[in-house]
């Protein structure tokens, strides 16, 4: 892998329905979208940091910071705009992002995200060869499939319930971040991909902040230290 090849992208659009100017919205005493941006900009594998968004507002938290920014068109920032669509139009447009090699989804409603978890994922994709990798947690829960007739389906064998400690390969994704060459993107226009890695992270780091009670179970964990 190319050592100047790495580029993170934010992706922040200034309207929100859940919680309105989410990522503007302080956080601690921090904006919400600064908390994956320092993390980013300190990771120590990552070569670039692009903030993108329609919000002038936002954009001006990564000014400050001085990562680099992307402002994004009306066209990709409606609410049935897909992080798919919105990432295609930052490779597309922004020159730093058209060079890259890889490229890394990040998703400001995981604000937990540690600049160690971007260099650990990157190493492991690195030394797994993989041409995309997911984050998330391991999962012992017990996954049910219910139709539209509300049949409950169990995704296990119920006589052969397994014990805990028996559902170790279990993962749930979380949604922090996401990591992809370039030729996943250009092929099939996907963040995932050809052969796919996972990295795991800490339970607390499994919430995304989508509405109020996530954001106040999660402020509850800032002063704490893991």
């Amino acid at each position: 892998m190319n050592s100047k090849s790495v580029v993170a992208i934010i992706l922040a659009r200034g309207g929100s329905k859940g919680i309105p100017k989410k990522n503007l919205r302080l956080f601690g005493e921090t904006p919400l979208v600064e908390w994956c941006l320092n993390a980013a900009l300190k990771s120590q594998k990552i070569d670039k940091v692009i903030l993108s968004s329609d919000s002038e507002e936002i954009l001006d938290c990564g000014r400050k910071l001085e990562c680099e920014i992307h402002k994004r068109s009306a066209e990709h920032s409606q609410d049935t705009t897909t992080s798919e669509e919105s990432m295609l139009a930052v490779i597309n447009e922004h020159p730093i992002a058209q060079s890259a090699e890889v490229l890394i989804l990040v998703q400001p409603t995981s604000p937990f995200t540690k600049s160690e978890d971007f260099d650990k994922a990157l190493e492991l994709f690195e030394n797994g060869n993989f041409d995309s990798l997911v984050t998330g947690v391991s999962d012992h829960s017990f996954s049910w499939e219910v139709d539209e007739e509300g049949n409950a389906i169990p995704q296990y064998d119920p006589k052969l319930r397994p014990r805990r400690q028996e559902m170790k390969s279990l993962r749930k994704e979380n949604g922090a971040f996401y990591i992809t060459k370039r030729k996943i993107w250009d092929e099939e226009q996907c963040r995932l991909g050809g052969k796919i890695g996972f990295y795991v992270m800490e339970p607390y780091q499994s919430i995304e902040i989508d509405s109020e009670f996530d954001w106040i179970l999660l402020e509850q964990l800032i002063n704490h230290n893991f």
